[in-house]
């Protein structure tokens, strides 16, 4: 079996047995790819049993036999780069960064590689945004939506095509793809209903081209966890599943349903 090498972000992990882990890795040219890192928490007298943590940044080198493209690949090398302290500090900021991480566990495929998506989600976990965590997760959730093609439609209704401009009243729809005018919602039956001023945000945050952006936009703190609200429904619609941090990172981020 050939041995593969690239840089990779623990997105999730599992202790496997006493000595061993089950690791879900983010690779930047190989995509997700799920590993068995056997004997990994074994300690020597040199060293102690620490194993892989999630969200640790390394080279990683594993093997995969090509004939069982469903099974564990295994973990030969880990070398491990960067831990990200800054995301360890406060609390809001572990569980947007476990937040990040899942995500985009759920939403990208085993082996499909997104090197944009791992510089974004790199430079997320590497930055010190977490003064502001919601607004920096809005801005890494427009770059997962635009890497998996599930952007939504904000400028116009899903359905008759209706500028926003021109209606009242939208609701959003995430099977739909995006707004819904008043004349159109009646139809759909998965819909939320959105304030404007929250509309005007997240399209202000799809056109952030950086994590620096972000961080320096002049958009009220008030409005972000609408934004993120909005986008985190989306995902959750459209991938049929929640993301497992949310409720406990609104809580941690002060903000409560």
């Amino acid at each position: 079996m050939a041995l593969i090498k690239d840089i990779a972000i623990v997105i999730r992990r599992l202790d496997y047995s006493e000595t061993s882990q089950v690791l879900v890795v983010f690779a930047r040219e190989t995509g997700q790819q799920r590993l068995i890192a056997k004997g990994v928490k074994r300690g020597t007298k040199s060293k102690a049993a620490t194993g892989i943590d999630l969200l640790e940044l390394g080279f990683v080198v594993y093997s995969r036999r090509a004939e069982s493209e469903a099974a564990l690949g295994t973990l030969t090398e880990w070398r491990q780069e960067d831990v990200h302290p800054a995301v360890r500090r406060n609390l809001a900021a572990w569980y947007a960064a476990q937040y990040a991480a899942d995500r985009t566990a759920q939403a990208t495929q085993e082996g499909d590689p997104h090197p944009e998506l791992f510089d974004a989600l790199k430079h997320l976990l590497e930055s010190e945004a977490w003064s502001r965590p919601l607004a920096a997760l809005a801005w890494y959730l427009c770059v997962l939506l635009r890497e998996v093609g599930l952007v939504p439609q904000f400028e116009r209704c899903a359905a008759c095509g209706a500028e926003r401009a021109s209606v009242s009243c939208v609701y959003f729809s995430a099977r739909q793809g995006g707004l819904l005018c008043r004349d159109c919602e009646p139809a759909f039956v998965e819909k939320r209903r959105v304030d404007p001023r929250t509309v005007d945000a997240a399209i202000a945050v799809e056109e952030w081209p950086d994590l620096a952006t972000a961080l320096e936009d002049d958009l009220p703190e008030t409005v972000m966890p609408s934004v993120f609200e909005l986008l985190d429904y989306h995902l959750t619609e459209v991938l049929s599943k929640p993301s497992r941090v949310t409720a406990i990172l609104r809580s941690a981020a002060g903000r409560t349903r």
